[in-house]
C-alpha cells in the first residue's frame, strides 16, 4: 500500500473489527479472556506471524 496513513487507518479499523468479533464470541460462548487470547495467538500462528511481537496490541478483551 503506497500511503502509510491509509495502511494505519486500515490496521486500526481491522483491530476494532476483530475486537468486536472477539467480544461477541466471548459473550455468546462464555469463553474466558484467556481462552480468547489463546484462540487469537493460535490464529496468528496459522497465519505465520507472531502478532505479539509485530504489533503493539492491547490484548484486554
Amino acid at each position: 500500500m503506497a500511503n502509510l496513513d491509509q495502511k494505519t487507518i486500515l490496521l486500526e479499523q481491522t483491530y476494532d473489527e476483530i475486537k468486536v468479533i472477539c467480544n461477541k464470541f466471548q459473550d455468546e460462548s462464555g469463553a474466558t479472556d484467556m481462552e480468547v487470547k489463546t484462540l487469537l495467538r493460535e490464529l496468528a500462528r496459522v497465519w505465520g506471524k507472531d502478532i505479539d511481537e509485530d504489533y503493539d496490541i492491547d490484548w484486554e478483551v
